[in-house]
């Protein structure tokens, strides 16, 4: 299982393309984002960055991953939507319920 913090370090990465402004982003420091994503990298098995002095640059598994990190964005937003369209109808049933007690 891919740790969910280490996947928003990736993504906050690849967004700010340095480990400097992810760490300060995050409110993590430089060395606690790199261990993310050695970890990632570690995890998966492939290199997810190329390293170019103070720039990254996404391998192809990068892009992968981040492709998938935006669709579990999105999954976790409509489910999200769904949960609280659940609890909003169960109020008005329970008041509807109330109502003919």
């Amino acid at each position: 299982m891919l740790n969910t913090q280490h996947l928003i370090t990736f993504k906050a990465l690849v967004q700010t393309g340095s480990f400097t402004k992810t760490a300060k982003q995050l409110g993590l420091t430089q060395p606690a984002v790199s261990q993310h994503i050695q970890k990632l990298e570690r995890d998966l098995g492939e290199a997810l960055l190329l390293r170019h002095g103070r720039t990254t640059e996404m391998t192809p598994a990068g892009r992968i991953l981040l492709q998938h990190i935006q669709e579990l964005e999105v999954c976790y937003n409509d489910f999200i939507a769904s949960w609280q369209n659940y609890l909003e109808n169960q109020f008005v049933d329970e008041t509807e319920t109330a109502k003919h007690a």
